[in-house]
C-alpha cells in the first residue's frame, strides 16, 4: 500500500508538469503563427507603402531639379549674363533679368536668382527660405542641391549657367516639394506609433528631418552603442528590405527600409512591435484561462482516486476537443487573410499544370479557380508566350536554363476577357514528396505603369497645356536637325507671342488668361500638319517645329495659317476676347545648325514682327542681329537717360479759333543724345512703351512739365492749362490717379491747370474701365482730351458714355480738308457730332491759312500746328509769347 501511495503520488507532479508542459507548448505555437502571419503582412504592406512613398519623393525632386535647370539652358538669359559679364548695358541687362526671373515663379517655384560668374547678384524674385531648421546636400549632377526642412520640404539648387563651355553665371532657385511633405502626416495612418523618417548620411551620424513623431530635426549614430546598425543606415547604404530590431528610441520595431534614388537620402517606415502584437496579446490572454482551467482541472482529476479520475479525463478531454476548435478557428480566419492578399499566388507542376490558383489570382486575371485547376500555366499568357512555354519548361528541367527562376521580373499577362497587362512576376522552385514543383508570385503593376507614364509625361509636358514642353521641344528640333542632315532637308522652327496677353490676364485675372491659353493651345494644334510640332516655352509664347518644308515659303503659308485662326474672337468666361500673334521663323540650316541657334534666331525674328506692328510672321534675317543691337543700344540709353540729363521738353500752343488767344501748351518729350543727336520720339517711344520705362518716362514729363506750368505762373505767364500726353501703359498703372494727385501736390499745381491727352485705342481696349478711370481723373477737375480721333475703333456708342472734354481731330484728316472732299466732310462731321455731345473740338497739324479758314468757317473751338508756332523751349515759348496779350 505504502509503495502504491508513493508510486501514486509521483505520478501526479509528473503529470501535472506535463500537462502545464503541453499548455505553454500550445500557447507559443499559437503566438508564433500569429506572430509570423501579422509580420508578414505588415513586411509587404510597408514595404510597398514605403517604394510608392520612394518613387514619388524621388519624382517630385527631380521634376524641381529640372525646372530649375531650364533656366540655366535659356539663350536670352545667357546672352544677357554675357553682357553683365562684359559689363555692358547692366542696367538694361538687370531690367530684362529681372522680368525674365519673375516670369520663372509661374512654374512652380517659389523664388529665383541670378547672379554673374564673380557671384554678383543680377536679379531676384520670389522669397527664399530665410531659416530652416535642417539642409542635406543631395547627390546630383545638376549642381549644388540641397534639401531644406522649413517647416515643409524645400527643393535648393544653385546650377551653373555655361555657354560653350564656359561658366557665364548661375541660378539659384527654390522649388516646394508639397507631396514629399504630406507624406510624413499621412505615416500617422499606420498607427499610433507608425512613423515615416527621411535622413542623409554625415559620417558615422546621420542628419534627420522632423518625422511624425518628432518636430525638429536631429542627428543619430548610425549604430547602436553595441554595433548594431539602425534601420536607417542600411537604406543609406543603399539597401532595400524590411527588418525587425531597435530604432533611435532603443524600441523594438517593425521597419521597411530603402534609398531614395541615387540622391544620398534614407527612407524608413516602421511602427513599434507592441503596437503590431497588441492584438496577438490580446487574443493570447483570452485563452490563458481556458488552458489556465484545463491545468487546474487535470491537477485535481489527479489528486483524486481511480473513479473520480476517469470522470475528470473525459471532461478535460472535453476541454481539449473545445480549444482544438478554437484553434482550428484561428486558422481558418488565418486562412481567410492569406487568401485575401492583393497577390496572386499559383502553384504548377513540372509539367506546367496548374495545382494552386488562389483567390488574389481570380482577382488578377478574372479567372474561377476550377476554370483553371488541372489546365496549362500558358493559359495566362498571351502569344508568343504562349505557345513557348511548354519548351521554355522543358529546357530548364534539362540543363537548369532559367530566366524568371529565382528572379523578379515584369513579364505581360492575360486575363480571362483578352486584356494583356503587365505583372511583377517572382517564380520558385520546391519538392514536395520527390517532385519538382513551381510556385508563382504576382502582383498587377497596371497602376504604377500608369503611374509612371504620367509621370513621364508630366515631366516633358506643359501642365496648363497638355502641350510639349520646352525640353521635350528641343529634344524634338535635335532629332529634326540629324535627319535633315542626313536627308540634306530644311525645316522651320517659330517662335509665337500672343499680342496684349499680359492686359487680358490683368485685367480679367488669371482664370481667363489660362483658360485663353488653352483654347490658343487647341487652335495651334489644329492649324498644324501631321508631324509638325507645337509646344509651350513659357507665359504667353509658344514653339512650333514644321518638320519638313520643300521650300522655306511654306513656312509663311503655315505662319499665316495660324495667324488667321488666332485671330477669331474668344468666348471665355462671358466674355469676348481678341487677341493676335506675333511670329518669328528661322529655317534651317541657313538661319542656324543647332537648336540654341534656331531658337534664338527666330525669338529675334518676333521681335521683329512686333516691332512691324504685330499681328504678322517675319523671317529672320541677318540684319536683325544688327537691328536688335541697335534697339538694345538705344533701350540701355534710353535708361540712363533721365540721369544723364538728356531729355528735355518742349511746349507748341493751342490756340483758340475764336479769338486767337493761346488758352493751352502741350508737353512734347524730347531725347538729345550725346553722340546720336537728336532722336525722334517715333523712334525710342515705342522702345520705351515695350520696355515699360514708358511709366517713369511718363511721370518724369507730367513732373517736368508741372513744374515750368508753375515757373511761368511765378514769372506772370497765366498760362491757362498744360496738356501732357497719357501713354497706354500708363494709362494701365493701378495707381494712376494717386500718382497724379501726388506729384501735383508736390508741384503745387491745381488739377484745372492740367490736361490729359488719352489715345481712343487705349480706352477702347477696355471700354468698362475706363470710363471709371476717366471719371476718377476728371472728378480732380484734370481736362481730358481723346487723341487722333478717328484713326482707331471710332466706336461712337462709347464716346457718348466716355467722361471727355475734348476730340483732337488727327492731323492726317487736317492735311488736305482745303482740296480733298472726303476729308472735309469727315472733318465736318466730327466737328457737329462733337458739338452735339458738348465736347470741343481741336484741330491738329494746321499749317496753311485756307485750313485755318475751313476750321473757322465750321466752328472748329481749337487748333495747334506750326501755322501758329512749331514747339518750342521753355525760354523761347516765353520769350515769344509771354508778354502778349493772347493769353486768355
Amino acid at each position: 500500500m505504502q509503495h502504491k501511495a508513493i508510486h501514486r503520488y509521483r505520478i501526479i507532479p509528473v503529470a501535472g508538469a506535463i500537462l502545464i508542459m503541453v499548455a505553454l507548448f500550445t500557447g507559443i505555437v499559437v503566438f508564433y503563427v500569429m506572430q509570423r502571419h501579422a509580420e508578414h503582412l505588415l513586411s509587404n504592406s510597408l514595404q510597398s507603402s514605403l517604394q510608392n512613398r520612394e518613387e514619388l519623393a524621388k519624382s517630385e525632386i527631380q521634376r524641381g531639379i529640372e525646372k530649375i535647370s531650364t533656366i540655366a539652358t535659356r539663350p536670352l538669359l545667357i546672352e544677357q549674363l554675357q553682357h553683365a559679364n562684359h559689363r555692358q548695358n547692366i542696367t538694361s541687362v538687370r531690367a530684362t533679368l529681372a522680368r525674365a526671373t519673375q516670369s520663372f515663379l509661374s512654374t512652380g517655384l517659389s523664388a529665383v536668382a541670378l547672379y554673374d560668374k564673380n557671384g554678383e547678384e543680377l536679379s531676384r524674385a520670389g522669397h527664399f527660405a530665410q531659416h530652416y531648421d535642417l539642409g542635406v546636400p543631395l547627390h546630383t549632377p545638376s549642381g549644388q542641391v540641397q534639401l531644406l526642412s522649413a517647416g515643409k520640404l524645400l527643393l535648393h539648387a544653385e546650377i551653373s549657367i555655361i555657354d560653350g563651355g564656359e561658366v557665364v553665371g548661375k541660378v539659384v532657385a527654390e522649388s516646394p516639394l508639397p507631396a514629399f511633405s504630406l507624406m510624413f502626416s499621412s505615416a500617422k495612418n499606420l498607427g499610433k506609433t507608425g512613423e515615416l523618417a527621411l535622413c542623409a548620411s554625415e559620417g558615422s551620424n546621420m542628419q534627420c528631418f522632423p518625422t511624425t513623431l518628432t518636430s525638429q530635426p536631429f542627428v543619430l549614430a548610425k549604430r547602436t552603442p553595441q554595433g548594431v546598425p539602425l534601420p536607417m543606415t542600411h537604406a543609406l547604404e543603399g539597401e532595400t528590405g524590411f527588418i525587425i530590431a531597435k530604432d533611435y528610441r532603443d524600441h523594438q520595431v517593425i521597419a521597411a527600409y530603402t534609398p531614395v534614388d541615387k540622391l544620398g537620402l534614407g527612407l524608413v517606415l516602421k511602427m513599434d512591435s507592441a503596437e503590431l502584437y497588441a492584438p496577438i496579446w490580446q487574443q493570447l490572454y483570452a485563452l490563458l484561462p481556458l488552458l489556465a482551467g484545463i491545468i487546474i482541472l487535470a491537477l485535481l482529476a489527479l489528486r483524486l482516486l481511480f473513479a473520480p479520475l476517469v470522470n475528470r479525463l473525459i471532461h478535460s478531454e472535453q476541454q481539449a476537443h473545445k480549444t482544438s476548435a478554437r484553434l482550428r478557428d484561428s486558422e481558418e480566419r488565418s486562412r481567410a487573410l492569406l487568401d485575401n492578399v492583393d497577390e496572386g499566388i499559383v502553384s504548377i507542376g513540372a509539367t506546367g499544370i496548374i495545382e494552386l490558383f488562389n483567390p488574389g489570382s481570380e482577382r488578377i486575371f478574372g479567372y474561377h479557380s476550377a476554370e483553371v485547376l488541372g489546365k496549362n500555366i500558358a493559359i495566362l499568357m498571351p502569344e508568343p508566350f504562349r505557345s513557348a512555354h511548354d519548351t521554355y519548361i522543358a529546357r530548364y528541367l534539362t540543363t537548369g536554363e532559367a530566366h524568371v527562376i529565382g528572379i523578379g521580373r515584369e513579364v505581360p499577362a492575360q486575363r480571362k476577357n483578352g486584356e494583356i497587362f503587365p505583372i511583377d512576376l517572382r517564380v520558385s522552385e520546391f519538392s514536395l514528396a520527390g517532385h519538382r514543383q513551381f510556385i508563382g508570385i504576382m502582383r498587377d503593376i497596371t497602376e504604377r505603369k500608369a503611374s509612371e507614364a504620367r509621370i513621364t509625361h508630366l515631366a516633358n509636358h506643359d501642365g496648363l497645356t497638355n502641350l510639349p514642353n520646352r525640353n521635350l521641344v528641343q529634344d524634338r528640333i535635335q532629332q529634326t536637325i540629324a535627319w535633315a542632315q542626313r536627308a540634306g532637308s530644311q525645316f522651320a522652327v517659330m517662335f509665337i507671342d500672343l499680342d496684349k496677353f499680359k492686359f487680358i490676364n490683368d485685367t480679367l485675372g488669371h482664370d481667363t488668361g489660362d483658360a485663353l491659353l488653352q483654347t490658343v493651345a487647341q487652335r495651334l494644334i489644329a492649324a498644324l500638319r501631321t508631324g509638325d510640332t507645337v509646344g509651350r516655352q513659357g507665359g504667353d509664347e509658344f514653339i512650333v517645329l514644321l518638320a519638313s518644308l520643300s521650300v522655306p515659303e511654306d513656312a509663311a503659308l503655315v505662319a499665316k495659317k495660324i495667324l488667321d485662326s488666332l485671330a477669331e474672337p474668344y468666348l471665355i468666361s462671358g466674355h469676348e476676347l481678341h487677341t493676335s500673334a506675333s511670329i518669328g521663323i528661322a529655317v534651317y540650316p541657313q538661319d542656324g545648325d543647332n537648336v540654341d541657334l534656331l531658337l534664338k534666331n527666330s525669338d529675334t525674328a518676333m521681335y521683329h514682327a512686333k516691332d512691324a506692328g504685330r499681328s504678322n510672321y517675319q523671317f529672320f534675317t541677318h540684319e536683325m542681329n544688327a537691328a536688335a543691337a541697335e534697339r538694345l543700344m538705344l533701350e540701355n540709353n534710353l535708361r540712363q537717360a533721365i540721369d544723364r540729363n538728356e531729355l528735355l521738353l518742349q511746349y507748341q500752343p493751342l490756340v483758340s479759333l475764336a479769338d486767337g488767344k493761346i488758352i493751352a501748351t502741350e508737353a512734347l518729350l524730347r531725347w538729345h543724345h550725346p553722340s546720336l543727336g537728336l532722336i525722334p520720339p517715333s523712334q525710342f517711344i515705342p522702345i520705351a512703351e515695350d520696355s515699360g520705362l514708358i511709366v517713369p518716362l511718363g511721370e518724369w514729363v507730367f513732373r517736368q512739365a508741372c513744374q515750368q506750368l508753375k515757373q511761368w505762373h511765378n514769372q506772370g505767364f497765366a498760362l491757362p492749362r498744360m496738356v501732357v500726353n497719357l501713354s497706354p501703359r500708363q494709362f494701365r498703372q493701378p495707381n494712376l490717379v494717386q500718382t497724379f494727385t501726388d506729384i501735383l501736390d508736390e508741384m503745387g499745381v491745381e488739377p484745372q491747370h492740367v490736361g490729359l491727352e488719352i489715345t481712343e485705342g487705349v480706352i477702347m481696349e477696355n471700354p468698362e474701365d475706363s470710363i471709371i478711370l476717366l471719371k476718377q481723373l476728371q472728378a480732380l477737375g484734370i481736362e481730358l482730351s481723346l487723341d487722333d480721333f478717328g484713326t482707331g475703333y471710332s466706336s461712337l456708342s462709347y464716346l457718348k458714355r466716355f467722361p471727355i472734354d475734348k476730340l483732337k481731330v488727327d492731323k492726317s484728316f487736317v492735311r488736305d480738308i482745303s482740296t480733298d472732299p472726303n476729308d472735309e466732310a469727315m472733318v465736318a462731321a466730327i466737328i457737329v457730332m462733337a458739338h452735339h455731345l458738348h465736347i470741343k473740338v481741336v484741330a491738329e497739324g494746321v499749317e496753311t491759312q485756307p485750313q485755318l479758314d475751313f476750321l473757322r468757317e465750321h466752328d472748329c473751338d481749337q487748333y495747334q500746328g506750326y501755322y501758329f508756332s512749331k514747339a518750342l523751349a521753355p525760354d523761347e515759348l516765353y520769350t515769344k509769347f509771354g508778354a502778349e496779350a493772347l493769353l486768355a
